[in-house]
């Protein structure tokens, strides 16, 4: 969105002491038209918010619509607003209460690799950074990131739990008839892709779960349970690090990705590498962070930021679903604004043998029958005949 001339412009600037602002206006793109697999908005789940009360910030404002989030109505320059949450409907990308705009520019990747927004589904977990520019935030990137993607080794229908790679599953069918079908259709062995947050456990609350070809691809990424000159255990899954490449050394604690393919019922990874704790860049200044609340007396960190400056919402029990908009401070700790608590969404799955949802099926347009081709001239009805007379032969006399 910003081009490097620009930011090497403004980098110079401020280091002569002179103060630059950018104002940079996106045209924001229409939605996506009805072909596509996007679920509407109205789809999105209802969520029973609770504020937690606090002394009003008398520097920063009250944010855009109640978020928290500093208003700018001209941009706000190569900073931005760093998200993690999950997708709750569109029209504008809906995550976290936030309506996220986004245009033919907007960088999208999945678990690493490029790919397009109509791969974007209700109950995905996405990162990204967003910019505001006349009030509104438009997606600069995003990348759709799964928790955990492989066979299935256990699965149990009657909890609604299952093990992914060594990563503990647990779904929230809340009762939905086409997902407890779709769930049950899934076994032991099936390839599948996991969408949803961790619990301070390590658990993974399934918030979108899809049943996918096998193409080799095994990718999973959480908090790091300990680390061996040889190997990083993720869950209750041992990683060698032998034969991968690492980017970046996990740090025990921290948080990791890893991907990999299958080799003789055993994760050969291929790359692996600890993320950072701030991992938008430094140049972000704001975040909005969905997550779990931790139990009694353990600190709160969501996506591996430690979050401080207010405290958790009356009635919140661990393992609710919150999410914290502030800002980040020179340590790269959240400077909570406000803290809200929601209903994890119910998941969504597609899976072998099970019918859609309604609302993920695609409308297609009535066929329309094309217009009748003009009769050709000799395809004319033809004036009949007239009947030809009936001649009489004079008979032979004897």
């Amino acid at each position: 969105m910003y081009g490097d001339s620009a930011i090497k412009v403004g980098v110079l600037l401020r280091g002569l002491g002179a103060s630059v602002l950018l104002c940079l206006v996106s045209a924001c793109a229409s939605a996506p038209p009805s072909s596509s697999p996007f679920a509407p908005a109205s789809q999105a789940p209802s969520a029973e918010m609770q504020t937690a009360s606090m002394a009003p910030r008398k520097d920063k404002g009250d944010g855009i619509g109640g978020t928290g989030l500093r208003p700018n109505p001209h941009g706000d320059g190569i900073g931005g607003t760093g998200i993690v949450g999950t997708i709750s409907g569109f029209g504008s990308i809906l995550v976290n209460g936030l309506k996220l705009e986004f245009n033919h520019s907007t960088t999208v990747e999945s678990d690493g690799k490029p790919t397009a927004l109509d791969e974007l589904r209700v109950g995905q977990v996405i990162q990204g950074v967003a910019h505001t520019v006349d009030g509104k935030l438009h997606l600069e990137r995003l990348e759709i990131q799964h928790a955990v993607s492989g066979p299935i080794s256990t699965i149990d229908y009657a909890t609604e739990t299952m093990t992914v790679l060594g990563q503990k599953v647990k779904l929230n069918l809340g009762g939905d008839a086409a997902a407890v079908e779709a769930f049950k259709t899934l076994q032991k062995g099936d390839m599948v892709s996991i969408s949803g947050l961790r619990q301070a456990d390590g658990t993974v609350v399934a918030t979108r779960v899809d049943q996918r070809r096998n193409d080799g691809r095994i990718v999973v990424r959480g908090d790091v349970t300990s680390v061996t000159a040889t190997s990083v255990r993720i869950g209750d899954l041992d990683i060698p690090m032998g034969t991968a490449t690492i980017m970046t050394l996990p740090q025990t604690g921290g948080r990791v990705y890893a991907s990999g393919r299958m080799i003789n019922g055993q994760f050969v990874a291929d790359v692996i590498g600890g993320l950072p704790v701030q991992p938008f860049g430094a140049d972000v200044t704001d975040v909005s962070l969905e997550g779990y609340a931790p139990p009694a007396g353990q600190p709160l960190k969501l996506n591996g930021m430690t979050v401080d400056g207010a405290s958790l919402p009356a009635g919140v029990t661990p393992n609710d679903r919150i999410v914290v908009m502030g800002h980040v401070d020179v340590n790269g700790h959240v400077d909570a604004t406000s803290i809200t608590k929601g209903r994890t969404v119910v998941s969504l799955l597609q899976a072998r043998g099970s019918k859609r949802p309604m609302w993920e099926r695609v409308e297609r347009p009535e066929r329309v029958r094309p217009p009748e081709r003009p009769e050709r001239p000799e395809q004319a009805v033809k004036p009949e005949k007239p009947e030809r007379p009936v001649i009489e032969r004079p008979t032979a006399t004897s």
